[in-house]
């Protein structure tokens, strides 16, 4: 059963990893995207997120679903600002010991969706589902190396706490009304 409810949507996507693909062994690949992932769920946990799913290279994380805590579009926020933060000090690390280093981007969006699980009776599990959804992940591909996009809904909700500005509307798939962007770079 599937409850409507109020959650912001991270998705956060690693950058740079098609063109090591051809450099490196499948299991030197699995090690360096593991390090990476661990530094980007620490910092989702870190803000009481819960890491939905991994999608390639990709992670869908949620804030409000299943619990509501409160707060939600700005533990997301706090959680993609403190991604780009923990991925900059672990690639400067990384450079001085000449090893590969990746780049991220992140999308947020925040709104009603479809909380729930899905799939077969052989495979369930729990996710939301929903426009928001969608929109989060867009703006995850729109996003550049080191930025944290987020979407109209979730900038009404934190611009009195946060540092950002406009970055340019956007057209997305399916969307009849250009979306207003914004990139956050601090909290206030």
């Amino acid at each position: 059963s599937h409850r409507e409810m109020d959650a912001a949507v991270l998705f956060c996507d690693i950058q740079g990893v098609t063109p090591l693909c051809e450099r490196l062994k499948p299991s030197e690949l699995a090690a360096l995207l593991t390090r990476y992932f661990n530094t980007l769920t620490d910092a989702v946990g870190s803000e009481r997120g819960s890491l939905n799913k991994f999608i390639g290279d990709e992670i869908m994380c949620v804030f409000g679903a299943p619990f509501t805590i409160g707060e939600e579009e700005i533990r997301a926020v706090q959680a993609g600002l403190l991604i780009q933060q923990r991925v900059r000090e672990l690639n400067m690390v990384r450079e001085r010991e000449g090893r590969p280093v990746f780049l991220v981007g992140v999308g947020i969006e925040t709104g009603e969706v479809s909380a729930g699980y899905i799939g077969s009776p052989m495979r369930m599990e729990y996710t939301v589902i929903g426009d928001r959804v969608n929109v989060a992940s867009r703006l995850c591909s729109k996003a550049q190396p080191g930025q944290v996009v987020v979407g109209p809904n979730t900038w009404e909700r934190v611009k009195d706490h946060v540092v950002g500005q406009p970055i340019g509307e956007v057209a997305l798939k399916g969307k009849s009304l250009p979306l207003l962007l914004h990139e956050v770079t601090a909290l206030k």
